[in-house]
């Protein structure tokens, strides 16, 4: 149900595998994709890092 609707607030393509839903949400970029979706300009997106470091 989480994935479905990610995919309904478009920050998921619909083709997106459950099973890859860990891994996405890892780095905290779809979160804040999600969040400027939900409250427009509440996150400057640029200012995201879309290749962050994280442990694996």
């Amino acid at each position: 149900q989480c994935a479905l609707w990610l995919i309904n607030c478009k920050v998921l393509p619909p083709n997106h595998r459950v099973f890859d839903l860990a891994q996405t949400l890892r780095d905290g970029v779809l979160l804040c994709q999600l969040l400027n979706n939900l409250r427009p300009q509440s996150i400057n997106l640029r200012e995201i890092n879309l290749r962050p470091q994280m442990s694996q």
